[in-house]
Order: structure tokens, then C-alpha cells, then sequence
């Protein structure tokens, strides 16, 4: 049988989903059935991280600051972050950290403001968004980059499948490039009523998956945005 209910369709790593989800029922209430199915697992590097001559960190996503202190105990390193969440995960493992505003774009202009001296090192997932060496370096910068983890892609199941072409609605947040290759690749031809909410114009340029009947575009590159364009996919995703 159909579900009846609008379905909220979650693909980040578990942890990540369900804090979402929190924010998603607290904002929109229980009206909605909600499926977490990670397209990603993240898979953390085991080797220690040498921080001689290194000056300040680069931490573009949650999953490098936690990498990065499992392995490696010094925090006297000033911590320089895409944005509030990274920030704040810095801040909880023990570093100072300054946030931008969520993209590539913004972290290097703040650097490029700031001007730290000294070699900075980048530590990210084995995917990742922008160029931030390659602009840092352009700007005149010394940096280097550590790959500390990997996101290992993950099937989704047919049961998921199933879900996804059943519900009268599916709302698909995408907060990632890679995860809007890989979930728009899964998803193929599913005859699927999608509502999409991409966090960014490079997470919309990503998707190939089927034709939404509502896209809705976060204004901003973080979770309150990525809320609020929620909301707009409800008020205005036309009825089945």
C-alpha cells in the first residue's frame, strides 16, 4: 500500500541524519514519515598526523575535526573552519576556532582577510568541495593537505527504493555534491515525487536524478536554510 504521509528522505551518515531529523520534527512536527539511508560511510585514517612547522589547521566538515583528534591530542593549534557547525565541533574537541560562512568561497576569503602567517594544514575527506589549496596557494599561502578519512559510497536498499516511489511526497534534502551524484545516480528513473533542497547552486549542478516537481535552493549553506527551504518545498510542492 501507498504511504499516505509525505516522506523525508535523510542520506547523510547516521549521526548527521538524526541530528536533522531532531531539528526537522521540532520545526515541521510528526506529520511526516522520516528515512535515513546514508549514501556515505565515513571511514576515518588511522595513521598519526605530525604537526612540525604547521601554524594553523583547515577544517572544512565535522568528520575532519573528529578524524583529526582521534589520532592526533595537540590542540594548540588555532582552527579555521567553513562554517558555525565545524566550528563548533572544533571548539567541543578542544580547539579556538574561527567559523566562515559555510562554502570554500567564504573560508578563503576570510584567510585571504586574516592573512595568518606561517604553513597551513588542510584536513579533509577523501571528496571534497572547492579548491580551497589550490586558491589559498594562488593567494600566496603555504599548504598543505591531509586526507583523514574516506566516505565509502552505500546502496541503498530496495526496500528504500520502494519507500521513496510510494510516498505521495519524498522532501530530499542534499547538502553535498558527492551525495547528490550518488543518491541522483540510485535513483535513476523512480517514478519518485521528489522535493528537492539543495544546499548550494554546486549540490543543484550535481543532481542528475529525476526531475523534481519542486526545487528548493537553501539560501544559505547551513541547517537553518536548509529548514527554511524545507518549509517552502511543503507550502509549494503541487499536490499528487
Amino acid at each position: 500500500m501507498p504511504h499516505e504521509r509525505p516522506l523525508l528522505l535523510l542520506t547523510r551518515p547516521r549521526a548527521q541524519s538524526a541530528r536533522f531529523a531532531d531539528e526537522f520534527t521540532a520545526r515541521f512536527g510528526t506529520g511526516f514519515d522520516i528515512l535515513t539511508a546514508p549514501v556515505m560511510e565515513i571511514v576515518p585514517e588511522a595513521d598519526p598526523i605530525p604537526l612540525d612547522g604547521v601554524a594553523a589547521l583547515i577544517f572544512t566538515s565535522e568528520n575532519g575535526v573528529a578524524a583529526f583528534a582521534a589520532v592526533q591530542p595537540d590542540r594548540s593549534l588555532h582552527a579555521w573552519c567553513v562554517g558555525e557547525r565545524t566550528a563548533d565541533a572544533a571548539r567541543a574537541a578542544g580547539f579556538t576556532a574561527t567559523a566562515s560562512e559555510g562554502t570554500a568561497e567564504t573560508l578563503v576569503r576570510d584567510l585571504a582577510a586574516a592573512g595568518p602567517s606561517g604553513m597551513l594544514l588542510h584536513l579533509r575527506g577523501e571528496h571534497a568541495a572547492g579548491d580551497v589549496k589550490g586558491d589559498l596557494t594562488a593567494l600566496g599561502f603555504e599548504i598543505e593537505t591531509r586526507v583523514v578519512y574516506r566516505q565509502a559510497a552505500l546502496p541503498f536498499g530496495a526496500d528504500v527504493l520502494a519507500r521513496v516511489a510510494q510516498a505521495p511526497l519524498t522532501l530530499l534534502p542534499l547538502f553535498s555534491p558527492r551525495s547528490a551524484r550518488l543518491v541522483g545516480a540510485q535513483l535513476g528513473d523512480s517514478p519518485a515525487r521528489l522535493a528537492l533542497v539543495p544546499m548550494s547552486p554546486a549540490v543543484t549542478a550535481a543532481w542528475t536524478g529525476p526531475a523534481p516537481v519542486v526545487l528548493c535552493p537553501a539560501a544559505r549553506p547551513d541547517g537553518p536554510a536548509m529548514l527554511d527551504a524545507l518549509g517552502e518545498a511543503i507550502t509549494t510542492a503541487p499536490a499528487s
